[in-house]
């Protein structure tokens, strides 16, 4: 029986995750977003969503029967019981959700973007590697300023809720340093390629 090799790929914002990934998957590896999956858990009639819903009330609910967002981040934001309420009912979705998508995987890897990945996270637990994307704090800055409405405080804010890329690195195997050029990156990502297809490889008793 084949074993899915599995590589993690984390970052904090502004740090060029996507642009990772998305290379990653021009190279013909499937990858698995924990963002997007966030997003289909929530879809209308999904189960995640009738839970939530009886957790916090149908004032989640919009006219169509879609998730407001604002209105269940008022009410998951509120106190910290709400906000384990939250993590205890879409966590476990998206692993779920993630665990089919890797067993469907064709790639000879599969890669997993999440986050918010920590030591402590069950994806940590099912991933053969981790590599990380870091950059300078003021160069993170700088990206999510010029993508987004938000305020130098605002990015700040959301970064102190975030592991710093020192405690990302603690359990990484490997680190794409994101602080120049996209070629930079692509090359980083081409060279880490070729290395994840041997150890899949070796993995799976490939010659």
């Amino acid at each position: 029986m084949i074993k899915k090799y599995v590589v993690g790929l984390s970052g904090g914002i502004g740090s060029g995750k996507t642009v990772a990934s998305d290379h990653f998957a021009k190279l013909g590896v499937n990858v698995v977003d924990t963002d997007i999956l966030a997003r289909k858990i929530v879809e209308p009639g999904a189960p995640a969503l009738i839970e939530l819903s009886v957790a916090f009330g149908d004032v989640i609910l919009n006219s169509l029967g879609e998730l407001d967002r604002n209105e269940l981040r008022k009410r998951a934001f509120s106190s910290d019981e709400n906000k384990a309420k939250l993590d205890q009912i879409t966590h476990p979705a998206i692993y779920k959700e993630a665990l089919v998508q890797i067993e469907a995987s064709e790639s000879t890897y599969c890669l997993v973007v999440v986050p918010l990945l920590s030591k402590e996270s069950a994806f940590t637990a099912m991933m053969d590697r981790i590599v990380v994307v870091a950059a300078d704090i003021e160069t993170k800055i700088t990206r999510v300023e010029k993508r987004s409405q938000l305020s130098r405080n605002e990015v700040l804010q959301i970064m102190d809720t975030q592991l710093s890329d020192e405690q990302r690195e603690e359990f990484a195997d490997d680190i794409i340093e994101n602080n120049s050029t996209l070629e930079h990156v692509y090359t980083e990502v081409e060279r880490l390629h070729e290395i994840y297809i041997g150890l899949s490889k070796k993995l799976n008793n490939f010659s």
